[in-house]
């Protein structure tokens, strides 16, 4: 039974306002329907508190690396509960003083801005066009890192052993887990995988150094490459996984645990059961391939709207299904 003056009557109240003033809330709605009304829906808006909002909503989107995504949420309900703050059936607005982690300077910085990510894949494609002395396997292994999002030692270091042809997927130890991996492979990730196999280099590394095939490339390698087209100080070889992260997340409306199940990070499930390499494997190929197809479209001045959740009709719909706090 939802309470009359729950945050769930306001939140509708708030999007039929907008609505008539011809707003657009597909993003908003979303937001509710994840990440809001799930956990404090059906509870009055007396007992609302800033410690209670940050428990059951943002400390959840923080874990999971989203905090613009935070940032954007705690707005929503602020401004939601400015609603019944104007009538003063509350004191205060609770939303007003919740805490959001201080902004952290990047060890590896990351492109999440749309227009910027094209311009940098745009770059990378043309590495060795724009310079044919530079090195093929440094263009290779920055569009690889890309499309897979992996940690860059294990990219680096791949082995051919570690890849399955036939199946389409890499299997490795993560490095940071200790536990066997399991990456399934967009179209055109394993497009990539076939472009170098069919140079020949004889070695026992996917990637491997200009030097010698005996070894893989340096940790250096695609850094500088990145270096190399202009995105010194802006993007990192490791930071590809938080850019790919926040926007799976935050752009392509793809679930938090299928992601960092993606990212070999170690995650439980609400009944505490450690992660399964196994585990969302379809799911994850699918959302391997819609990152993939994503890039394609961002680097070739497409429509990325496609992509996306579209808002049309649902943009000002609540669907309420109360979940119970961790």
């Amino acid at each position: 039974m939802v309470v009359l003056s729950s945050i769930l009557q306001y939140a509708q109240d708030w999007l039929n306002k907008r609505a008539i003033e011809g707003r657009s809330d597909g993003e908003n709605t979303r937001m509710l329907n994840v990440d809001i009304l799930p956990y404090i829906g059906d509870m009055p808006i007396t007992s609302l508190n800033p410690e209670q909002l940050e428990k059951d909503v943002t400390d959840r989107i923080i874990q999971r690396g989203a905090i613009a995504l935070a940032g954007r949420v705690r707005m929503v309900i602020k401004m939601i509960l400015d609603i019944p703050l104007k009538k003063r059936l509350i004191q205060y607005n609770p939303a007003q003083s919740i805490s959001l982690p201080q902004p952290i300077t990047q060890n590896h910085p990351a492109i999440t801005e749309e227009q910027e990510l094209a311009s940098m894949l745009k770059g990378i494609w043309a590495y060795t066009e724009n310079n044919p002395r530079n090195y093929i396997i440094t263009e290779l292994a920055m569009k690889f890192a890309i499309y897979i999002f992996q940690r860059p030692n294990e990219i680096r270091g791949l082995l051919w052993e570690s890849v399955n042809m036939d199946k389409r997927y890499l299997t490795f130890v993560a490095s940071k887990t200790k536990q066997m991996h399991i990456v399934p492979l967009s179209s055109q990730a394993f497009e990539i995988l076939e472009q170098i196999y069919e140079l020949k280099l004889n070695s026992i590394y996917v990637f491997p150094s200009i030097k010698s095939n005996k070894a893989c490339i340096s940790n250096c390698t695609m850094g500088q490459g990145l270096k190399q087209i202009g995105f010194r100080g802006k993007q990192t070889a490791h930071g590809f996984r938080a850019m790919a992260r926040t926007l799976l997340d935050e752009e392509l409306d793809t679930r938090s645990d299928i992601i960092e199940h993606q990212l070999a990070h170690k995650v439980r499930d609400p009944n505490g059961t450690a992660y399964n390499r196994t585990k969302f494997l379809k799911k994850r190929q699918k959302m391997m391939q819609l990152w993939a197809d994503y890039l394609d479209a961002l680097r070739l001045d497409q429509d990325v709207t496609r992509f996306k959740p579209q808002d049309d009709e649902m943009d000002n719909i609540i669907q309420f299904t109360r979940r119970e706090s961790a």
